[in-house]
């Protein structure tokens, strides 16, 4: 019984040449159809050139700047840090966003335990109703010491809760 629809009466000799001629035929059928489908794909894929809006502008230029920026945070610590968290290979220019934006968050805490410092010291200027010359410099020649206690509500209103550890009382 033929199963693929071979002739019983031929010769295997006869039988290899018609299957490398059906071979050929549907290779060349093939070859004809992928051309035509080329040209049909490039006729109908007219590009339309879609407006460039203005967040792809400002991401384009963010990306360009930061190029050239040196984050305080080295990309290599926040490629561990990221890494260390699950993500795989990372773009370096995702790094260095994440950099930046931890840059960002550090240097608000920051900022936030500087004002309540500042207020503190104010306070306790006030309060205590005299005060010497020592006490009366200008604001701007005044140093200030980052201690727990204004680290502690700068970092509560960012949403982080840090507690100081007994034996440090």
């Amino acid at each position: 019984m033929a199963s693929d629809g071979e002739d019983m009466n031929m010769t295997p000799t006869e039988s290899e040449v018609s299957a490398a001629e059906t071979e050929n035929e549907s290779e060349d059928n093939l070859h004809i159809d992928a051309q035509s489908d080329e040209e049909t794909d490039e006729e109908s894929l007219e590009v339309e050139e879609v407006p460039v809006t203005s967040e792809e502008v400002e991401m384009d230029e963010l990306l360009t700047q930061l190029e050239d920026y040196a984050p305080t945070m080295p990309d290599a610590l926040t490629l561990s840090i990221m890494q260390g968290c699950g993500f795989g290979a990372v773009d370096p220019r995702i790094v260095r966003i994440v950099s930046v934006c931890a840059q960002k968050f550090i240097s608000d805490i920051a900022n936030d335990a500087l004002q309540h410092c500042k207020t503190r010291t104010t306070n306790i200027q006030h309060s205590s109703g005299h005060s010497s010359n020592k006490d009366k410099k200008n604001p701007k020649d005044r140093k200030y010491t980052l201690a727990m206690e204004d680290l502690l509500p700068a970092l509560a209103d960012h949403g982080i809760t840090m507690r100081k550890p007994q034996y440090f009382v």
